[in-house]
């Protein structure tokens, strides 16, 4: 029997159409009460079971971000700005993250805003690697629209590079996993994305540095600013129908080879 627990509201960062009766069909900020993450409910990994309005039904987890009350993240300081806006270091639910608050132009409508935290929340919600910035949730209230992202307590590379001697095999730990990194986004993705300003400052370690140097935890991507998406006018539906059959695809042979096996 379904629980009727709430996990929490998510926001749709995509459409998704509904391939069979049990699925629950989104559109990109919808409102979505997830009511069980259980793939045992659902029918297989990946998917969850939630409720729009009085529509219940299964969806791809990964078309769907937590969605996070601004008053429930506490901001200490600013630690950043960049093409999108500045980054504060904050505290959620007993946590550091990083909270990169949305560039809100006086001339623009807000409704322009809120889609630039959209497609920013899109991006990073393609995105599933050790050495990239998770996407934790976003704050879709007026006038605090932003994105609740992974903290770096380590700081950009070029910090733990600066005057210090640090042995070769952690320097090349360090770029074997920005290799890596690079390599997902290029190839390896949903939709490949160029990063286009690959450089130590935009590169961050998860731990501060100690004395003693050994290999820490990289993350490359915290922000896109202007990234370079590799899918043409004509790839695009081709692209969008290949990402769902991955995602839906080892749910659709389930059910052929018996669901509830």
């Amino acid at each position: 029997m379904l629980s009727q627990k709430v996990t929490g509201y998510w926001t749709a960062v995509f459409d998704y159409e509904t391939t069979a009766e049990d699925e629950l069909s989104l559109r990109k900020g919808d409102r979505v009460e997830v009511l069980s993450k259980d793939s045992l409910v659902s029918g297989d990994e990946g998917w969850w079971t939630g409720m729009i309005e009085d529509r219940v039904g299964i969806f791809p987890s990964n078309y769907v971000v937590l969605q996070i009350d601004f008053s429930e993240l506490a901001l200490e300081e600013m630690i950043g700005v960049g093409g999108f806006g500045k980054v504060y270091r904050a505290i959620w639910k007993g946590k550091e993250v990083a909270v990169k608050a949305a560039r809100r132009d006086p001339d623009e409508d807000v409704s322009q805003t809120l889609e630039s935290v959209h497609q920013e929340a899109k991006l990073f919600a393609m995105l599933r690697h050790p050495n990239i910035m998770g996407l934790l949730g976003v704050c879709l209230q007026e006038p605090n629209l932003c994105l609740v992202m992974e903290y770096a307590r380590g700081g950009p590379l070029n910090w733990a590079l600066a005057g210090k001697r640090i042995p070769p095999h952690t320097l090349v730990d360090w770029a074997v996993q920005i290799a890596r990194a690079m390599l997902y986004l290029h190839c390896q993705a949903i939709v490949p994305v160029i990063h286009r300003d690959l450089k130590s400052s935009n590169s961050k370690t998860l731990d501060l540095m100690p004395g003693v140097f050994k290999s820490f935890d990289a993350k490359v991507v915290s922000s896109f600013g202007r990234p370079n998406k590799v899918v043409s006018l004509s790839q695009r539906s081709t692209q969008r129908h290949t990402w769902r059959a991955r995602v839906s695809g080892s749910r659709r042979a389930r059910v052929r080879n018996g669901r509830w096996a």
